[in-house]
This record gives structure tokens, sequence and C-alpha cells, in this order.
């Protein structure tokens, strides 16, 4: 086997942005994937009827605000974005709904109804917007695509100063950080409409609100910046359509990808840290050492160091990655093929749900989100449940047959449950396999609750547990989707833990061994997580100054916006 510049084990979508990046400046590049197929947490498939894709895991797809999008031409590669009016929508028992459009005018008309006072909050922020333009983009692109550092956080503790005055509220911005996200939520608006709203959106993007500093700064940032900045899209043919895009443009570069090849081991010495891999006896390349000048690892972090000798570890490190927490950022799906589009009760109050894929219904009040936190961080699936909803086709038709429909609900859950409400539960990952079935028919009662007549639309139902998760990809610890829980002391200049991270947001304290998984900000599709780890790798290889390696985050969202195709899968009756 030839020897390579750069070898990438995993073919994740960010392992595989970091080797399009690096074959593209000129590296020798190699992606080794364990699987038969690339992109692990991006799978579109069949899991109900022919003819209808469903996304088991990336669905919130992001990747319109990713530097990649010009960088690497993904387009040219196949991507092709679709949207809807609205970015997100939460629905509520009482026939209302509070949406985020993608124009901020929509968001302001559907919040004047439900509290005037909390419409101020988005006219003041496009104020904001407007004065200091290009300054936030920066802002959005040095906090989610280079390494964490103090001048980030000042940056964004002045976006919160002005916002505070904006609103009157005199209340120190680094108090404000330095809360959880339901403080925040109570200093900032009144009505339970829009605090659970901006709550359930934080929550399911990563940052979970009952979490200081990191619930303060998902509430207000997705409050702020949904819609206008932060793009909630789909891609056509469903999420594994990034992963093809990427494949294609690794291949267009000259990247080698050897899958059906697990990894046995990262090879390290002392003096020159990592410089190879050796492949198991059931890669494709039985035992087959490959060797190469960098490594990147798109593992998770426990699952990257379980394949390095132990002796090379110092110990009070090695202690700290066996301990690394995967309990949160768990999620409990359950999908469905439809004969038609799910009708929202709350459509007569503002039809604007109808035109929105994405969005959350249960948790009516704050007071009942925050019962909900403390009981699944105590490894409790509660009673009441709540859930966070998905209609892809809405935006894009070609992901169901004609006329037809997908829909999925995804549940924040403990990994390994100890109690569902009161009733007792056997200690083990593999209780899912005894439950899912029982707790998917209790998510399909809620969709009916919100949707009356839902249930009656049903052609056929999968659900996909936080075990089948990991079943799919070994690296998903305890059904893990992000890399590791974000917790205080997993986060920012923390994550994935002091000491991993030795200079800038990949390079570990191993020589040459880099990460793109685990690291901040964290595993999405905005592939952030992958262009640092490409970015560090190639500035050591002095290959990192290329004229076409310049693009900014947002900047090809916010250029394209007016002509993304929208609403090509919403009912006729609903477009108007």
């Amino acid at each position: 086997m030839n020897d390579f510049d750069v070898i990438v084990v995993g073919g994740g979508i960010n392992g595989l942005t970091a080797a399009a990046y690096l074959g593209k400046a000129g590296a020798k590049v190699c992606v080794i994937e364990a699987r038969a197929e690339c992109g692990a947490h991006c799978d579109t498939e069949e899991v109900t009827l022919a003819g209808f894709l469903h996304n088991l895991h990336a669905t919130w797809m992001i990747t319109a605000l990713s530097p990649a999008m010009e960088d690497l031409e993904l387009e040219k590669f196949g991507l092709e974005i679709l949207m809807t009016d609205y970015a997100y929508g939460k629905t509520f028992k009482d026939g209302k709904c509070a949406l985020m459009g993608i124009n901020p005018q929509d968001t302001i008309q559907n919040w004047m109804k439900l509290s005037p006072k909390d419409a101020e909050f988005i006219i003041k922020v496009g104020e904001i917007l407007i004065e200091r333009w290009e300054e936030i983009l920066d802002w959005v692109h040095t906090f989610l695509f280079t390494p964490p550092s103090h001048a980030q956080v000042e940056k964004h503790i002045t976006f919160l100063k002005d916002i505070a005055e904006k609103l009157g509220i005199n209340i120190s911005p680094r108090e404000i950080v330095s809360m959880n996200g339901f403080q925040a939520l109570d200093i900032f608006f009144e009505s339970d409409y829009i605090k659970t709203t901006i709550a359930s959106l934080s929550w399911i993007g990563a940052f979970p609100p009952i979490h200081r500093r990191v619930g303060s700064s998902g509430c207000i940032g997705v409050a702020a910046l949904t819609g206008p900045i932060f793009p909630v899209h789909q891609v056509k043919g469903g999420s594994h359509s990034l992963t093809h895009s990427l494949v294609r443009c690794c291949k267009a570069h000259g990247v080698t990808i050897i899958q059906n090849s697990p990894v046995e081991e990262i090879l390290v010495d002392g003096e020159k840290g990592a410089y190879g891999v050796k492949l198991s006896k059931d890669a494709v390349f039985p035992g087959e050492k490959i060797y190469a000048k960098k490594i990147i690892s798109n593992l998770t972090l426990t699952h990257t160091f379980e394949l390095i000798d132990e002796s090379k570890i110092p110990a009070e490190l090695s202690a700290k990655i066996k301990d690394f927490c995967y309990d949160e950022q768990v999620i409990f799906g359950v999908h469905y093929a439809l004969k038609e589009a799910p009708v929202w009760s709350s459509a007569e109050f503002d039809a604007g749900i109808q035109r929105c894929f994405m969005g959350y219904l249960g948790g009516e009040t704050i007071d009942e989100m925050k019962k909900f936190a403390v009981e699944l961080v105590s490894g409790v699936i509660p009673d009441e449940l709540m859930a966070n909803w998905f209609v892809p086709t809405l935006a894009d038709p070609s992901q169901a047959p004609d006329g037809c429909h997908t829909a999925f609900l995804w549940l924040d859950v403990p990994p390994i449950p100890v109690k569902w409400g009161k009733r007792k539960l056997e200690y083990n990952f593999g209780i899912w396999d005894k439950i899912k079935w029982e707790l998917a028919e209790k998510l399909t009662d809620l969709f009916e609750e919100y949707a009356p007549g839902f249930k009656k639309n049903i052609l056929d139902i999968f659900p996909y547990s936080p075990l089948d998760v990991w079943r799919n990809n070994r690296s998903a610890i305890k059904g893990n989707w992000c890399g590791g829980a974000m917790l205080p002391d997993q986060f920012f200049s923390n994550r994935p833990l002091p000491g991993i991270i030795v200079k800038g947001a990949s390079r570990t304290f191993l020589k040459n061994l880099y990460l793109s998984n685990s690291i901040h900000p964290f595993g999405a599709t905005w592939l952030a997580s992958g262009y640092l780890s490409a970015c560090e790798v190639a500035e050591d290889l002095g290959i990192r100054d290329r004229d076409w390696w310049k693009a900014k985050a947002v900047r090809w969202y916010v250029q394209n916006l007016g002509r993304i195709k929208k609403n090509l899968g919403v009912p006729d009756k609903w477009k108007t």
C-alpha cells in the first residue's frame, strides 16, 4: 500500500470535508471507512415502504452556512439546497403556533399575535443586524470555523450587550452568558409561546437550556439569528446527498477512499507521533499497514484513543478520555410514511405552520420544559412527552412518491433509561429493543393531538432507537449524535476535554494526530469540525495558502438565498 500525506480514519461527513479540502490543496489523502458506504450520520434509507426516503440521522441541514459550499463547490458535485418559507415552528394545544421565518418580517407578524413585547426582540435584533451586518457575519465565521478563543467570547458579549441595551435590559452580558438557557429566556421574553419555541430549537441544536453557558449561548443565539443568518433546509434526495457530493468532491481531487475496512490500530511512535494505521483482519486488505505524515480521526474521542496503545497516552489523560460523557444529545426517532402532509390544528391561527418542515410539539409551558430537562438528565423518560417533528417532503417532494410525504419525531432520551415515568426499567442498553414499539405508539398519539387525523394518514412506521443508532455506527457511543455531550466542561475551549487539544481546535497531545470529531463546535452538517481539522493539517503541511480557500460562513447562503427553491412539496392550498 502506498504512503500518504494524510490518512482520515472514518468517512463521515466531517472526515470527508477534511479530506476534500486537503486533496484539493494538493495533499495525497486516503479516507478509510469501516462500513460499505461513507456518511454514517447522513443516512437516507427506505426503511418503511419503497419510494419513501427517511433520513435516519441528520435532517436539520445547515450546510448552506458552511464555507465548504463555496470552497469545495458542493453544488457542482450535486448538492441542491431546498427550503420552506419558515425555518422552524412550534404548535400548541390551544390552536396557536409560534413561527420563525426565513424572512424576519414573517417572524415579526407571527410573534405580534402572540406577544407584541417579544416581537420587539426580533425588531431590535434586526436593527443591530442591519447596523453591523458585516461584523456579525464575521463573528459567526470566527465562532464556528476558527479555534475557540477569548476574543470570540468578547465579541459574543458585545453582541449581547447591544441587544440588552436596545431592549432596556439592565443586566451585565457577562452575567447572561454565565446563566442557563431558561434563566436567559426569562430575562429576554415574557410569553411561554416564544420561550418554549426558542428553548426547543436550542435544545435540539445541541445547546440544552438546562446547562449554564451552553444554554444561554444557544437560546439567545437561535432567537437572534435563525432564519436570516442560520439557514435551516433540506438537500434534494435526502441528507445522504451531502455524503455523495463530498465523496464526488474527494474523488475529483484525487482522494483515495477505502471502504469495508475497519481500523484495528492507529500506529504511534514515541518520537514521531502518529504515523499510520493497521487495518483489521475483516478489512478488504486484512492486517494491512498504511502510513502517512498526518492522521485525522473522524471517530469519536473515546473510540479514537481505544485504537492507540495505552502506553502512549499519559495516565491522567487516559482516565479523562474514558470518562468523556455521551449521555446527552441522544434521540429516539419514529419515522412515518404518509398518504399526505399532516395538517396542524394551529393552521387556522397561522397557515405558515403548513409551510414549515421542522418544529416542535409538547412542552406547552417553560415550566413543563424545565421538568422534562430535569427528568432527562436524571435518566428518566418522562410520561409527558415532547418532541421535535419533521416533514422533510414539504421542502423536498423527491423524498416520497408523488403526493405522499414522510414525517418523523425525535425525542430526547437518556441513553440507558432507569425509569419511564414511575415505571422502573432494567438498566441495560438492550432495553430499547423491548420498549421501542411502545414508545413509538405513545409518540404517535402525541402527533395526533396536534394534527388530528394523523393516524389515519399513516402507511407505515419505523422506530429507531439509540441502540439502533449505535448498531449503525459504532462510533456513535450510546447513540450520541454529535461526538459527545454538550456540557459546560465539554463545551467551547474545553471541547472535547482540557488537555486533549494542545493548539488550535484539532491538534491532539500526540504529535501528528488530529481530530475531526468530538471537537469544537461539534459534529453537524455545517461541516465545521472537518473544516477546522483541514485548516490545521494544511498549515502544518505548508499547503494552507491557496487562493480558492477563502470562503466565510453564511456568505454563500446570503448571496444565493433568492434562488433557493422553496415550498416544492407544500400542497397548493397552503401556498397562499
